[in-house]
């Protein structure tokens, strides 16, 4: 079982304050996943504090989603404790997004970690991002959009964590509902240029499009150059944002008409 210091702490807001010690223990892994902690009748006695104070500690980490409360067993560290909190913050960033804001910040935050993924990627990571983006070209040419953006999600988490910082890793998990609609949304604007098609017999269909633009990611990796990607993404991001506000004005003027 997880040892924790006696140290008796200060009477005032004592339910933060164990709340605090106790979620940078969990945090800072350590105390480790699949651990049982100590009860609150165990809490109680080492800080000195009512029973009281301890469960309200307990029950504030448990809501967060950090520990799991086996009634009759004890309390248990999550196997993932910062998933439920990740869910939280991305549920609040999809209320809060704005189109242009979210380009801009996508288009700093994919070079960035590009920028690192070309640095240290492997053999098995150049092979893994090809495997995705024959799959993307696959439900591409099947026309099967929903199966088409899953893929493309994965594509861009992949090379997120190829990029091993975790903290791109972290950004991307918290932001990821954020991410996923956009690239949805880019998708669907994208479909609608002049140059494209909508018939996925074309050799221009829209998806198709897309993949070959993909493919710049996995030719930056393999040549260690994020310049490769970047180029290609900018342009993406350039135009859907261009073409995106030229279909907002003709819906105005619509609505007033």
């Amino acid at each position: 079982m997880a040892e924790i210091r006696s140290d008796r702490i200060q009477r005032k807001s004592v339910s933060e304050q164990i709340f605090d010690i106790l979620k940078e223990k969990i945090l800072t892994r350590q105390w480790q996943p699949g651990e049982k902690i100590p009860s609150e009748t165990e809490l109680a006695a080492s800080f000195g504090v009512s029973r009281l104070s301890a469960r309200t500690a307990l029950q504030r980490l448990s809501a967060l989603g950090l520990v799991e409360i086996r009634v009759g067993d004890g309390t248990y560290i999550k196997e993932s404790p910062l998933d439920d909190l990740l869910l939280e913050g991305s549920d609040l960033l999809m209320s809060v997004r704005t189109e242009d804001d979210m380009s801009d910040f996508r288009g700093l935050f994919e070079q960035s970690y590009m920028i690192l993924a070309c640095e240290r990627r492997t053999e098995e990571d150049i092979a893994l991002v090809r495997e995705i983006l024959d799959r993307m070209e696959r439900h591409a040419r099947a026309g099967e959009l929903e199966a088409y953006l899953e893929a493309d999600n994965e594509l861009h988490r992949s090379l997120c964590e190829i990029a091993r910082n975790q903290y791109f890793s972290v950004v991307y998990k918290l932001m990821e509902k954020t991410f996923i609609a956009q690239y949805r949304i880019n998708t669907e604007y994208f479909s609608h240029l002049p140059q494209n098609s909508l018939n996925r017999e074309d050799e221009n269909y829209y998806l198709l499009e897309l993949c070959r633009g993909h493919r710049d990611y996995l030719e930056a990796l393999i040549r260690q150059d994020a310049a490769i990607c970047v180029r290609y993404q900018s342009s993406y991001l350039r135009i859907y944002k261009e073409n995106r506000h030229v279909r907002r004005k003709k819906q105005e003027k619509t609505e007033k008409a």
